[in-house]
């Protein structure tokens, strides 16, 4: 401490008599001192340590009870399809699949009232058509054959097949 003012950390541009005074350079040295040792004591106050672990985090109770219960349930249906399988097997053959449901319409009634008398009127067409002799004579129809077909050959140039 050589100048009055050297102690200082920082530069006196003004000084007057209370900056110089000796009793104010014994408390700054105090200061001075008291730091230091402080620092020469510090710990560092990083925490340095992994965070604390909590199991409610990693060990999800709730999530492994399910996984259990579908995996009961799997192995519980897995049982019974076995058993239903060795049952197959071991018995005779058998339908245990029945479809049971039957259609339920509204009209069936009108429908099949409807198909009947349709049926019935087709039967009566059917048998007056059998009833029916034929109204036409065959010898006229070949007659007007002939006559057509020699009208044909007389206005043709050419002969319409060999056998005429």
């Amino acid at each position: 401490m050589n100048s009055s003012l050297d102690y200082l950390a920082y530069p006196v541009i003004v000084s007057n008599h209370r900056q110089s005074t000796t009793f104010r350079r014994k408390l700054d040295y105090g200061h001075y001192l008291s730091h230091k040792n402080r620092l020469q004591i510090v710990k560092p106050a990083v925490d340095t340590k992994p965070p604390v672990a909590h199991t409610h985090h990693i060990l999800k109770l709730s999530k492994l009870q399910g996984e259990q219960k579908r995996i009961d349930k799997i192995e519980h249906e897995n049982k019974q399809l076995c058993q239903k399988i060795a049952n197959a097997h071991r018995g005779p053959a058998k339908v245990d699949c029945w479809n049971e449901y039957f259609s339920k319409s509204l009209n069936r009634e009108k429908r099949n009232r409807e198909l009947v008398r349709i049926t019935v009127e087709n039967q009566g067409i059917l048998k007056r058509l059998c009833d029916r002799k034929p109204h036409y004579d065959r010898r006229v129809s070949e007659r007007d054959w002939q006559n057509s077909r020699r009208y044909i050959k007389n206005t043709t140039r050419y002969l319409l097949s060999r056998d005429e």
